[in-house]
C-alpha cells in the first residue's frame, strides 16, 4: 500500500534537502530547513482534513497498488510527531556544529522516516533502514579524523543489521517465520541500542552531531508499527526492551557528562517502548503513544542540551554550574521536555506510560514493577541533569538565552506535549 500524505511530505523533505545542501550562508540554509519542516509539518495536519479520502486502488477491482490517504491503526500520528521533531532539530542545531550539508542529510533522514509510513512493503522497509544507517555513516565520515574511529564503529554495528533484517525479511517471506523473525529481532535490537547490542550507542551521543542523533532514533519507527513477529520472540522482544529500560536507567543517573546521560535515557526510553510492542493490545496503545512523546520531549531535551552546549561548551555533571537567572527560557524547556520524556503528569507521555505499564500487569507483575521503576530512576536523571546545568553558580559565562526561532520550535513542542496529555488520541 502506498500512503500519500507521507509520501508528499518526503517529496517535500527530498526536494528541500537539495536546496539547502547548495546553500553557502548557513544562516540562510537554516531558515530554510525551518521553512520546510514547518511547511511538513503542516502539510502533515492539515491534509488529512482537507478532503473525505479514502483507501483506493487504480482499478474499481482492486488489481494493482492501493492508495490511502493516512496510514491505518498505530502509525495514523508517526508523520506528525516526525516532521514536529524534526522542525525542532533543524530550528535548534548549532550552526558550528550543523553546516548546510549536515541540515540537508538531516532532511533526508524525516524523508526515510517518512518513507516507512508512506510504503507499507517489508523490501521498500529494508531499503530505507538501509539508506537510514547509510546517511549517518556519511555524516560521520565527513567530519574531522577525530570521528574516524566513530564511523567504524557504527558500520560494525549497524552493516550486519542492515543484512540480518534483509536475510530475515527473506526468510520470513518464504516460509522461514521464526528463523526470519529471530534475524529480524537482531536488526532491531542493533539500531535501537538494545542490551546487549547497545555499546556504540552511548559513543554516538557523545560525539556525533546531536541533530543527526534525535533524527536517526525516530527514523525506522514506521517499520516497528508494521512488525508481525511471532508470538515467542516478540515476548523475547518485550523481555529485553524491559532489561533495556531498567539498565539503561540506572547507568544514566549516575553520569557525569551531559551528553552520556542523554544517551542512556534514550536508550532506557527506547527499551520501554520496545518491552510495549510486544505486549497486550493495550501495552502497544501504549508504546505508541509513549514513541509519540518521546520523539517530541526527548527532542526536545537532546536539543535544548544542544543549544546549551554550543554556549558554554562540553556540559559536565560533576558538580551544579548553571544559572537560572540568565537563561531562564532555556532552563524552563530543558525542563519540561525532560519531565515530559519521564511522563510527568498533564504531559503526553504520562498517558503512554500509564498505558504502557497498566497493558503490562497482565503480562507478569515483575515486569510492570521494573518499568515503573525504570521510568522514577529517568525522573531522577532529568532532574539531576536540570540542577547541575542551570543552578549551583552565581556567575555567568555570557550565553544568551533563547532566540525566536528557538522558542518559536520550542513553543509548538511543549504545546503539543501538553494539549497531547489533556486530549491523547490513542492508537
Amino acid at each position: 500500500m502506498i500512503v500519500v500524505v507521507p509520501s508528499l511530505v518526503a517529496v517535500l523533505f527530498l526536494v528541500s534537502s537539495v536546496v539547502v545542501g547548495r546553500l553557502a550562508d548557513w544562516q540562510v540554509a537554516r531558515r530554510a530547513a525551518v521553512a520546510c519542516a514547518s511547511a511538513a509539518t503542516i502539510l502533515a495536519v492539515a491534509l488529512p482534513w482537507s478532503g473525505g479520502f479514502v483507501p483506493f486502488s487504480p482499478s474499481g477491482r482492486g488489481s494493482g497498488p492501493a492508495f490511502a490517504v493516512l496510514p491505518e491503526g498505530t502509525a495514523r500520528l508517526v508523520v506528525v510527531a516526525t516532521c514536529a521533531a524534526g522542525l525542532l532539530v533543524v530550528a535548534m542545531s548549532p550552526l558550528a556544529s550543523h553546516p548546510p550539508a549536515t541540515l540537508a542529510r538531516i532532511l533526508r533522514l524525516l524523508a526515510v522516516s517518512c518513507g516507512f509510513v508512506a510504503v507499507r512493503h517489508q523490501a521498500v522497509a529494508v531499503v530505507l533502514w538501509a539508506l537510514s544507517a547509510w546517511l549517518v555513516w556519511a555524516e560521520l565520515r565527513g567530519h574531522d579524523e577525530g570521528r574516524e574511529r566513530l564511523d567504524r564503529l557504527f558500520a560494525v554495528y549497524h552493516l550486519p543489521g542492515v543484512l540480518l533484517l534483509g536475510v530475515g525479511t527473506v526468510l520470513s517471506a518464504t516460509g522461514w517465520r521464526t528463523a526470519g523473525g529471530a534475524l529480524v529481532v537482531i536488526a532491531i535490537m542493533t539500531r535501537f541500542a538494545v542490551v546487549p547490542l547497545h555499546s556504540w550507542y552511548p559513543r554516538f551521543v557523545e560525539r556525533a552531531p546531536l541533530g543527526v542523533v534525535v533524527v536517526f532514533a525516530t527514523a525506522p519507527f514506521g517499520l516497528l508499527t508494521q512488525l508481525d513477529l511471532p508470538a515467542p520472540l516478540a515476548r523475547d522482544l518485550a523481555l529485553l526492551g524491559g532489561l533495556t529500560a531498567v539498565v539503561a536507567a540506572v547507568f544514566g543517573v549516575v553520569q557525569t557528562e551531559a551528553r552520556r546521560a542523554l544517551a542512556f535515557l534514550t536508550m532506557s526510553q527506547t527499551g520501554l517502548v520496545m518491552c510495549g510492542l510486544g505486549g497486550s493490545s493495550e501495552a502497544v496503545s501504549g508504546a505508541v503513544l509513549t514513541w509519540e512523546a518521546s520523539a517530541l520531549a526527548v527532542s526536545g531535551l537532546a536539543m535544548t542540551l544542544a543549544a546549551l552546549e554550543a554556549r558554554r561548551g562540553t556540559l559536565s555533571l560533576r558538580v551544579p554550574s548553571g544559572n537560572f537567572a540568565r537563561t531562564p527560557r532555556l532552563a524552563v524547556a530543558f525542563l519540561l521536555c525532560g519531565l515530559a520524556t519521564v511522563g510527568f503528569p498533564l504531559s503526553l507521555g504520562f498517558a503512554g506510560g500509564h498505558l504502557l505499564i497498566h497493558g503490562s500487569v497482565t503480562g507478569s507483575p515483575a515486569v510492570w514493577l521494573a518499568l515503573a521503576g525504570a521510568v522514577g530512576v529517568n525522573g531522577m536523571t532529568v532532574m539531576r541533569c536540570f540542577f547541575a546545568l542551570f543552578a549551583g553558580s552565581r556567575t555567568h559565562s555570557g550565553e544568551r538565552d533563547l532566540v525566536p526561532l528557538e522558542t518559536y520550535a520550542l513553543t509548538i513542542t511543549i504545546g503539543a506535549l501538553l494539549v497531547g496529555g489533556l486530549f491523547p488520541l490513542v492508537p
